[in-house]
């Protein structure tokens, strides 16, 4: 046996028992001045405080308190971390730091190996805080409270002790309770913040007197329970349960096993146990006295339910109390124990409670009910390779490989009589058979193993009975569905998963029992266009097609006879409100189950969903659906996506914006399974290259023009011929969503073709957003921003930087300044992978550096910002050919003035020496912006060689201004530092630069 008396800690000395116990003795003293006070001046506060603060210190001090600990060690980790001295290693700590650690682990200790025996005097002690935590004054209570939460952490099974006094003031019979006493109860009951909840202990015997004590304290009369702060006070109770409640094991078995290892491990010499032996008959008692405790458990847990029913069913209880009652029971549902058949009839019929609180809870609790009555499934193990008839491979390939192709959707092989489905093996699980085959390979074995459908009511256990007299009764059931029709909070609503699983458990603990009965229902509640209705509808549609894993062909068949009409209906009847719960209720339906089984859903979505009959939004909303059941199947489904995309492809020149934003995002999910990763088949699904091959086709017209695209698509489909390039233009559109859609969910980035499509963005991505900033432009922009994130594979490297050169050489100086722009973002997200790359880096730099000589001021000096940032994050270095052809270029004569007429053109019109000009102090002011934070060598003297061009013509002044001012705010922080980096001559010079003059000199 396990010894839960005090641990007596060795300090070094021996106890001294010979003298008076002097705890014992002032806590004598204590007591009688506490009584006297109560009975006679119990507004004597100051006093109380002081006896409180004694009592705490008697039965929780042993030389030092919690609090105060705990701000001793947080000192020491602040002294600790600032005097540490890292480079001695393990002699990184003074002494006196080591002393003090020393020494607070000691007190560690005397806080939590001492004060752990529950004796008499203790108990006095703690009854008293009891009583001073339900004393008349809120500070005695408060302080009170506090010491007795910490009393109760420190003694064995105190709690058990304390509890039924507790309760005491709770018992609605009491009239001598006053309203103070009542609320230090419940604060007792709940405890504080880190400490034990009375209400909420891992203990059959405390809870089966809390729960009911809370519950039944709502009859009572002398109290004012709708006090906010009483009412606030039970609202926390039920929360903390709720939130902290642990289910209590009933059955604690030890296996003999267990038994027998005990028994060597007593007998073991090394290490020694210096135990004496158990025999036999010992060891039979303790098994027995096991079995008699697991007896209890369950008698209380039994007694607890049947307690907790008893003061729900009060007809006097205040509605608040009824509701955390049934929370309460709520809690109870176990895996290993069915609930009693009475709370099983409570809570089937609260489904139909008038309080939706309490109708929500039953929802959760039937449905639990439903998963403790499942019946168990035989399984058999099968060989996938004898299956596909292809041999196990000697190394793992993960995708679409010969042993796994016989889990694919095949509409030549699936199902389609009796015969065909019950000799077919349905593999449900998803992911099972893409990278290998599970060591143990299971499926579901034939139905005639399977338990019996179609039971009659006497087939039935006590249990299944109350649920299926109540679903059998077209009464309950009409009065069921009339309330999850109901709505609950206006536009927040949302597909509910408890209520998905309760139908789900219903049809498929009762195969299709109840489908006669919801028939009608289902039937009117599709042609229902309200929000809530068909909400109502979808919840039992998902639960039905879940529900049916496990029914004959011929139930599935009929089932899908009658669901397939009302999926038309409810696809047809679709609003802005209800359509992602379609899509849910599909995705529901079809995660985690073989797609043969559901070939009729799979069928109907793929008639035509870009029918027109609708509008735009239905043709979206349909796409929304499919996607929502394509996308649960992953891999499983190549040929419905080879079909899709196939069906999409004419018609990726759609004009309403929502439906090109559908048809990008499933498109998106149609490629999903396209990677190219080590070790990796290549897929039976759709491609994106050869996808985007024909894309780039079709683009051609737009990729052979020069001049900037226009956006001239009016927003409704027109009627005719159309030409290629406006054609052309609603193709982008749709392609653009797709890019956009799959950079953020795809699981590989952007392929070579997709790459072929940048100079096309290049001239439609807008340099600022202006009045012809339109879908196109922001979509194109966005694009083009989403892909320079992406990951670039080494191969694809050049392919990039082929496209970014060509394009430079574009007449539109849009498309150069987003060349730019897209440089700099691909560079830093692939910087080691160019790095890795010489050559890239070589034509990068020349690609930079080339367009700083560009004709267009926007160009050059995006190409100066490009520049210092790759210099500055050591991407490209400032050697000496580039500092000297960069001073070549500031050396570029400008022609001499002419006269010309005001207005004429040439005005507009930079000649070449300037612009070479201009790129050399570009070039120059790129390399000093690219070192903020200190000066190198070469920065001085390229300051001087700034500051010549100081009155050149513009822009040219205006960038060494910039440049200069740019450097002062860079650098002013540690000026007294970077300037001993400048001789006297530079200093002067750069301070009649930086200084603006006095305007009063």
């Amino acid at each position: 046996m396990v010894s839960l008396e005090e641990t007596k800690l060795y300090t070094g000395l021996e106890y001294d028992l010979s003298r008076e116990n002097h705890r014992e003795a002032i806590a004598r003293v204590i007591r009688k001045l506490l009584n006297h006070i109560l009975n006679n001046s119990e507004d004597d506060t100051k006093s109380l405080f002081l006896i409180i603060k004694i009592v705490g210190d008697l039965l929780q001090f042993q030389g030092s308190h919690k609090h105060e600990f705990d701000s001793r060690w947080k000192s020491f980790n602040l002294v600790k971390k600032s005097m540490e001295n890292r480079l001695h290693g393990k002699k990184q700590h003074i002494r006196a730091l080591l002393i003090d650690r020393v020494m607070l682990q000691h007190e560690l200790r005397t806080l939590t190996v001492e004060g752990c025996e529950y004796k008499k005097i203790h108990q006095d002690m703690i009854r008293d805080l009891l009583r001073l935590s339900t004393s008349s004054y809120s500070q005695v209570r408060n302080k009170a409270q506090q010491t007795f939460f910490a009393a109760l952490g420190a003694y064995n099974f105190c709690c058990r002790d304390i509890i039924p006094l507790v309760l005491e003031f709770l018992r609605p019979d009491r009239q001598d309770v006053t309203q103070q006493q009542f609320k230090g109860a419940l604060y007792c009951l709940l405890g504080n913040h880190s400490g034990v909840c009375l209400a909420n202990l891992h203990d059959w015997d405390c809870i089966v007197q809390t729960w009911p004590a809370i519950v039944s304290s709502g009859l009572s009369k002398a109290m004012s329970l709708e006090k906010p702060s009483i009412v606030r006070l039970f609202d926390d109770l039920a929360e903390k349960i709720h939130r902290q409640y642990e289910t209590i094991g009933l059955d604690f078995t030890i296996p003999k096993s267990c038994v027998g290892i005990a028994e060597l491990l007593q007998r073991s010499k090394n290490p020694s146990t210096n135990q004496i032996m158990l025999s036999s008959e010992e060891i039979k008692e303790g098994l027995k006295r096991q079995q008699e405790k697991n007896a209890d458990a369950l008698r209380n847990y039994e007694n607890l339910v049947n307690t907790l029913l008893d003061g729900v069913e009060q007809r006097n209880l205040p509605w608040k109390f009824e509701h955390i009652g049934i929370g309460l029971l709520s809690l109870l549902l176990r895996d290993d124990r069915v609930l009693p058949l009475r709370a099983i009839r409570f809570f089937v019929e609260n489904l139909n409670h008038d309080a939706i609180v309490v109708r929500k809870m039953a929802i959760s609790a039937v449905a639990g009910i439903l998963k403790q009555l499942k019946r168990t499934h035989k399984k058999l193990t099968i060989n996938p390779y004898e299956i596909s008839g292809y041999p196990k491979p000697t190394q793992i390939l993960a995708g679409d490989r010969p042993d796994n192709h016989w889990l694919h959707y095949d509409s030549k092989s699936i199902p389609r009589s009796k015969k065909e489905w019950e000799s077919s093996y349905f593999v449900e699980k998803t992911h099972w058979g893409y990278y290998t085959w599970p060591q143990n390979m299971v499926v579901y074995a034939d139905v005639e193993e399977q338990p019996k459908l179609g039971r009659s009511r006497e087939d039935l256990t006590e249990a299944e009975q109350i649920i299926f007299d109540h679903f059998s009764d077209p009464k309950f059931v009409e009065q069921l569905i009339t309330f999850l029709s109901l709505e609950d909070r206006k536009g927040k609503d949302k597909f509910n998963p408890r209520r998905f699983c309760l139908f789900k458990g219903i049809f498929r603990n009762f195969d299709d029992a109840f489908l006669p009965v919801l028939k009608p229902h289902l039937e009117r509640l599709v042609a229902d266009s309200h929000e809530s209705t068909q909400r109502c509808v979808a919840e039992i549609i998902a639960g039905l097609i879940r529900g049916s894993k496990h029914w004959t062909y011929e139930k599935v068949e009929k089932l899908w006879e009658l669901l397939c009409p009302l999926l038309r209906t409810a696809l047809s009847n679709i609003t802005v409100e209800t359509y992602n719960d379609w899509g849910t209720c599909i995705a529901t339906s079809c995660e985690s189950r073989d797609p043969r089984k559901l070939h009729w859903l799979f069928e109907l979505l793929l008639e035509s969903p870009l029918s027109g009959e609708g509008g735009s939004f239905v043709d979206a909303c349909r796409l929304y659906v499919l996607q929502g059941g394509l996308a649960q199947q992953e891999w499983r489904v190549p040929e419905l996506l080879h079909r899709l995309l196939k069906y999409l492809e004419p018609k990726l020149t759609q004009v309403y914006k929502n439906v090109r934003e559908r048809i990008g995002s499933v498109l998106t999910y149609i490629f999903m399974i396209d990677v190219s990763l080590p070790n990796t088949a290549p897929t039976a699904s759709p491609r994106v290259p050869e996808f985007t091959a024909r894309i780039l086709e079709k683009l051609k017209p737009l990729m052979d023009v020069d001049e900037e695209i226009q956006n001239h698509v009016m927003e409704e489909n027109g009627i005719g011929e159309e030409d290629e390039r406006t054609q052309g233009i609603k193709l982008l559109k749709t392609i653009l969503k797709w890019l956009m859609a799959s950079a953020g969910r795809s699981f590989s980035t952007a392929v070579k073709e997709q790459l072929q499509l940048l100079p096309l963005f290049f001239k439609i991505a807008p340099v600022e957003n202006d009045n012809s900033y339109d879908e196109l432009k922001r979509d194109a922009k966005l694009c083009l921003s989403l892909m320079s994130q992406g990951l670039l594979y080494p191969h694809q490297v050049p392919l990039v930087l082929q496209v970014l050169k060509q394009t430079a050489r574009s007449s539109s100086w849009h498309a150069r300044y987003t060349v730019l722009t897209y440089l700099q973002t691909m560079v830093f997200y692939n910087l080691f992978i160019f790095l890795n790359n010489e050559d890239a880096v070589k034509d990068i730099r020349w690609l930079v550096i080339s367009l700083l000589e560009d004709e267009q001021l926007e160009v050059r000096e995006m190409a100066a910002t490009t520049l210092s940032g790759l210099l500055q994050c050591n991407f490209l270095t400032m050697d000496s050919p580039m500092q000297i052809h960069f001073e070549q270029l500031c050396k570029t004569k400008l022609p001499k003035k002419r006269k010309r007429d005001p207005g004429s053109v040439g005005d507009t019109i930079p000649s070449a020496e300037l612009v070479k000009r201009h790129a050399g102090v570009l070039g120059l002011g790129a390399c000093v912006l690219s070192s903020p934070y200190d000066v190198p060598t070469w920065m001085p003297q390229l300051l001087m060689n700034l500051s010549a061009h100081l009155n050149d013509p513009q822009p040219i002044e205006m960038t060494v201004k910039k440049t200069l001012s740019n450097f002062r705010r860079t650098h002013h922080d540690n000026w007294q530092e970077h300037k001993q980096q400048f001789t006297d001559d530079q200093l002067l010079v750069l301070t009649d630069l930086l200084v603006s003059p006095c305007y009063y000199a």
